[in-house]
């Protein structure tokens, strides 16, 4: 009988190729056994893919809807920060107008004027609140700023009172500034004219937030702001009567506005309802596309920890004989 032998380089090469193979297998199996899901789906499931590349798909698909969503919350939380400030510092403003306007102290009208003033800052500060460098009321043009700054707005406003003597005339002026179609729109808002794009939360829903600081209660607050500030004017030719009376419209125009502003938020608030309920929907949905994946791709965990155990096995009977192999001379074979 002829015995086959194989010689040193070729018994080396065998050691690490074995050795290599059960270093693989183990680093598998750990990984099945660590995390309870198998390391091999294709052997795991016969080479049936389908279904489990479904599940992939649409895991993938809702994570970036919940990415979408988490992101429509942000934006329409800061909106309503925004929008809530606004509401405060002009309802503030607009009692304070209403008060004066009871007056008869000459005292009384640059204050309120300066207080306007101050009022125009925080309004165009607000509405000028952007979210990942995304400005939050200017429409489509995210890149853009809504509104020019406060002292263009007054200046803007003054050019166009033009020759205006008395409060009607610098009302109706302020008016036809703000109008549509007037010079609010062509030197004042910067934004688009077309809604920010909507934001799709999955199953045919999507949240649009698409207040802009055009839109008809802003400009009615920030008409009424600058009335306010032009009662103040002493370019203007204007009666102590005048200025009384420019306060107590410009007040009794921002208490009106309040109104459209608590309806503006309101619609903002369903907003971010629809998109909390599309938040809680999408990680529902989540959770149990895991649970059907988990369901697909879950090992026997006693029978992983065996196979391991067996392969450690394997492993340290191979360094055995490797460390013995090693250990082979010509001196040791002859003794």
């Amino acid at each position: 009988m002829s015995v086959q032998t194989i010689g040193d380089l070729a018994r080396g090469v065998m050691l690490r190729r074995q050795n290599a193979e059960l270093k693989t297998q183990m680093a598998r199996l750990t990984q099945e056994v660590s995390s309870g899901r198998t390391a091999d789906p294709v052997r795991h499931l016969s080479a049936q893919m389908a279904g489990l590349a479904d599940i992939e798909q649409s895991l993938t698909l809702n994570q970036s809807y919940k990415t979408a969503a988490a992101e429509a919350g942000v934006m329409a939380g800061a909106m309503q920060a925004a929008l809530g400030r606004v509401e405060a510092e002009t309802g503030e403003l607009a009692n304070s107008l209403v008060l004066a306007s009871t007056t008869s102290g000459t005292v009384e009208v640059p204050v309120m004027a300066e207080q306007a003033r101050q009022a125009l800052d925080a309004l165009v500060s607000s509405l000028s609140t952007r979210v990942a460098g995304r400005a939050l009321f200017a429409g489509s043009e995210v890149s853009a700023q809504p509104l020019a700054q406060a002292e263009t707005i007054v200046s803007s406003v003054q050019a166009a009172l033009g020759g205006a003597s008395d409060a009607a005339s610098v009302e109706a002026a302020v008016a036809g500034f703000f109008a549509p179609g007037g010079d609010f729109e062509s030197l004042i808002y910067q934004g688009g004219t077309e809604p920010m794009g909507a934001i799709p939360l999955g199953a045919g829903e999507a949240a649009t937030l698409d207040i802009r600081a055009d839109s008809p209660a802003l400009r009615e607050t920030l008409q009424n702001t600058v009335l306010a500030v032009m009662a103040g004017d002493q370019s203007l030719s204007l009666t102590a009567g005048d200025r009384q009376a420019l306060l107590s419209r410009a007040g009794e125009g921002l208490l009106s506005a309040q109104g459209k502003m608590a309806g503006l938020r309101a619609d903002l608030g369903h907003a971010e309802h629809r998109i909390e309920q599309a938040s809680s929907r999408i990680a529902g949905e989540i959770s149990g596309l895991e649970v059907a994946r988990n369901n697909l791709t879950a090992i026997d965990p006693f029978t992983s920890a065996s196979e391991l155990e067996a392969v450690q096995l394997q492993l340290e009977t191979l360094y055995t004989i490797t460390a013995r192999s090693s250990r082979l001379s010509l001196v040791n074979f002859l003794s």
